[in-house]
């Protein structure tokens, strides 16, 4: 009973910890109207930066500014804002261009998105994020459909702390660009954690992640995975401010000499 019990803890520390990416929440007291360049939110041309703070109306937000003039241009809706305030949490990635910038940042503790955008005619234009799962592993994709789709905690305890029931869940999520090789294509670093229930994902998942059957202590007689995926990705900008996946490879771990 003790060795379940261990084993389960440690699942869900494992899950709860989602690498570096779950740190404790990045505050920051921002004076009335303080704006702060945020973590690479200079543009190469130096003529824009990506800046987090309050406007005139005191609401708090991510916004592209005029890094001339400090006149701001516009907030950035799609830059998630719900869990960190201080500059350095949001992590701006340019083009060599400065005609589009990737800015990640974290919803929630566990879920950090990339939000993308085109720069042009002092406008920022959302660009579709890339997701690499499903063209790294489709059988997995695959899988959690069959099972009735993966839901997130927020759509389980949508209408009650009771929960939906299910069969395939995803726990944490990060998404990232790591470096632009061109103007019109980069290199994305995704990250996930799922669980998944009855039916065995390993032989889904190939080289770019891991499945570990977990005891439970519930009367649920169904078997319960936890799955990891971690996944590199070079993407190419489309017209119409689409993007497409070229080509995927797993992440590894570096071994360290003790």
């Amino acid at each position: 009973m003790r060795q379940i019990r261990s084993r389960l803890r440690a699942a869900v520390a494992l899950s709860l910890a989602f690498v570096a990416h779950a740190g404790a929440t990045a505050t920051y007291d921002y004076k009335p109207g303080e704006l702060l360049v945020i973590d690479g939110g200079t543009s190469p041309d130096k003529k824009f930066s990506i800046v987090s703070g309050e406007n005139n109306a005191g609401e708090f937000g991510v916004y592209l500014r005029d890094a001339q003039t400090k006149k701001l241009i516009g907030k950035l809706e799609e830059v998630a804002t719900g869990l960190d305030s201080a500059p350095d949490a949001y992590h701006a990635h340019w083009a060599p261009d400065s005609k589009h910038v990737g800015i990640t940042s974290r919803a929630d503790r566990h879920w950090a998105d990339n939000a993308i955008y085109r720069i042009e005619n002092r406008r920022a234009y959302p660009v579709t994020t890339p997701e690499l799962l499903c063209h790294a592993v489709p059988e997995f994709c695959q899988l959690t459909k069959e099972l009735g789709g993966a839901l997130t905690e927020d759509q389980i305890y949508a209408e009650d702390t009771v929960g939906k029931p299910w069969k395939a869940r995803q726990n944490s999520s990060y998404s990232g660009i790591v470096k632009w090789t061109s103007p019109t294509r980069f290199v994305v670093r995704e990250e996930s954690q799922w669980q998944v229930k009855e039916r065995d994902p390993s032989a889904t998942l190939g080289q770019y992640g891991e499945a570990e059957k977990l005891e439970d202590e519930s009367d649920e007689s169904a078997a319960l995975y936890h799955v990891s995926f971690d996944a590199e990705g070079e993407c190419e900008l489309l017209p119409a401010d689409k993007t497409r996946v070229l080509s995927t490879q797993p992440v590894k771990e570096q071994k360290t000499n003790e």
